[in-house]
């Protein structure tokens, strides 16, 4: 298996997509005026001027979210809004229910426990026990079931029906980060919440013109919140990229084909926030248009990320990231690399004159594996 994929999007229109992300027309100031409220503070934006130079661009600038809320991701920015909104329209609610990987589900928990709620979280098969202890630590009740990412969806969305019904009220609420028909409000009251994090970034590369963001991608709302304020608000916006596993690579598979596929893997990948089978909708209706090129990469491109930022060039500062988190740092990684896709970085203009920026959004939530990855050897052959 290649260690990377890429192809460009032949739909990328700029006009379609400022039209298509007016849904997320709002005041930002009043979103981050939220998450202040609630303990937030700015993450910083580290340069890693050794790096860029081994790379072969001329800057490399990383925003560093694996501490936001001190929860080791920055999930809980979309989560925290969401759920702040479903208490204003229906105080009366008395659970959270959500699925998930594991950075959205701590980070529902952690805001249940602040707004005085329960929370129930379904985790997919292979779930990581780290990963669940964190969530049960801020109060949460965890089931992981037999099944994928995608099943434990339906499985939360049923729960949350069945026990509103037996109620009689809107007691419990679904907080996912994926919308289907039917199912838009929540997903996109989170994907506002997310905004704050390209808020701080807008403010912090003032003086930077950035030609390139690789941006990860799960179910892609993260991804086209990010897309809707850079496009919308940056006076030169910049080329995204996005990046997803091999094995998980459905918005990589929609881009290619030009309609929204859902792709179905056995092959497991440490990336565990990236492993989605299916794109959001309303994520869909953004990154279509929104991005200029798809790269799909190996978990071994992942675990380069990790690596290098773990033991950075001396002059750099270290980082801790996670197998998601490093997964955009490992695309560029692996892009810059290699000689085989010569055409798409041309077509992308990634060379020496590029300013490029990733985003970190995750620390060590596998501490295990961490340890194993960050121990090995630097690939300099990658």
């Amino acid at each position: 298996m290649k260690l990377i994929n890429a192809i460009k999007n032949k739909k990328f229109d700029l006009k379609k997509v400022k039209n298509n992300s007016k849904i997320l027309s709002l005041d930002y100031n009043q979103i981050e005026k939220f998450h202040k409220s609630i303990g937030n503070k700015e993450t910083p934006l580290i340069k890693l001027p050794e790096l860029a130079k081994s790379l072969g661009i001329r800057k490399l600038l990383l925003k560093d979210d694996s501490n936001r809320f001190g929860l080791n991701a920055f999930k809980a920015l979309g989560a925290s809004y969401a759920m702040s909104q479903q208490i204003i329209k229906y105080p009366q609610i008395d659970t959270f229910c959500t699925a998930t990987d594991g950075n959205h589900g701590r980070a529902v928990a952690w805001m249940a426990k602040k707004l005085g709620r329960k929370a129930i979280i379904y985790m997919p098969k292979g779930t990581i026990s780290n990963r669940i202890k964190v969530i049960e630590e801020e109060g949460a009740k965890v089931f992981v079931i037999n099944e994928g990412y995608d099943n434990a969806v339906k499985i939360a969305n049923e729960y949350v029906k069945l026990k509103n019904n037996n109620s009689g009220n809107y007691s419990c609420s679904l907080v996912q980060d994926t919308a289907w028909d039917g199912y838009e409000e929540i997903p996109l009251d989170i994907m506002k919440g997310y905004l704050t994090q390209t808020h701080e970034i807008t403010n912090q590369t003032k003086n930077e013109n950035i030609d390139l963001l690789f941006i990860q991608s799960g179910v892609g709302s993260w991804a086209a919140s990010v897309i809707t304020y850079v496009m919308n608000q940056w006076e030169n916006p910049p080329l995204c990229i996005s990046v997803e596993p091999h094995s998980a690579n459905c918005l990589f598979e929609s881009i290619k084909t030009g309609k929204r596929l859902s792709v179905y893997s056995k092959s497991p990948t440490t990336m565990a926030g990236l492993n989605c089978e299916s794109v959001s909708t309303i994520a869909w209706n953004i990154l279509k248009n929104g991005l200029t090129g798809s790269l799909s990469i190996s978990d071994k491109l992942s675990n380069e990320g990790m690596k290098v930022l773990a033991n950075p060039l001396l002059g750099d500062p270290t980082v801790i990231a996670g197998e998601s988190g490093a997964s955009g740092l490992g695309a560029l990684i692996g892009l810059c690399n290699s000689n085989k896709l010569k055409t798409f970085k041309k077509n992308i203009t990634l060379n020496k004159k590029s300013t490029v920026l990733v985003i970190n959004t995750e620390g060590a939530t596998d501490p295990l594996n961490y340890k194993k990855v960050v121990s090995q050897t630097i690939d300099n052959t990658m």
